[in-house]
């Protein structure tokens, strides 16, 4: 019995966490405004594009998107103009993938004028910057991976 004793503490513990994720997430989605998720629902939403346009959305670049940016000479500033022009490139875009919709973004930066495709992933909360690609010329980037 008192070897029994460890893995029923384990086991209740283990229970109690569970519930209390549930009960986390129904918090959650109750807090949430119907305005709050047709936002989010929306900004899923296959042609909608104002989530790119959106002023004041955050921006995370990821180290692999700040690698290719910095081997192909392309600024943070560069980057937000192209997403805010938000021309899409469906054939490259994942828009079922697993952990939600990339979109692929094609423009020109303004300053040299490189032809580029931005993969964005949008985010509850910001606009993720997945890898950043030169189309007009191949760039020895070894480090990125």
């Amino acid at each position: 019995m008192k070897k029994l004793i460890p893995y029923l503490l384990i086991l209740i513990f283990f229970v109690i966490a569970l519930f209390a994720r549930q009960c986390r997430e129904a918090k959650n989605d109750e807090g949430l405004t119907t305005a709050t998720k047709e936002k989010t629902n929306s900004s899923k939403a296959i042609g909608n594009l104002d989530v790119f346009r959106d002023e004041t959305a955050e921006f995370f670049f990821t180290k692999h998107a700040r690698c290719r940016m910095d081997c192909r000479h392309i600024t943070q500033r560069e980057v937000k103009e192209i997403v805010r022009k938000a021309e899409v490139n469906y054939s490259k875009s994942e828009l079922d993938a697993p952990r939600g919709p990339k979109y692929a973004l094609e423009g020109y930066t303004s300053k040299e004028k490189q032809h580029i495709r931005i993969i964005v992933a949008p985010k509850q909360n910001h606009l993720t910057i997945v890898t950043v690609i030169d189309l007009d010329e191949e760039w020895a980037c070894g480090s990125c991976r």
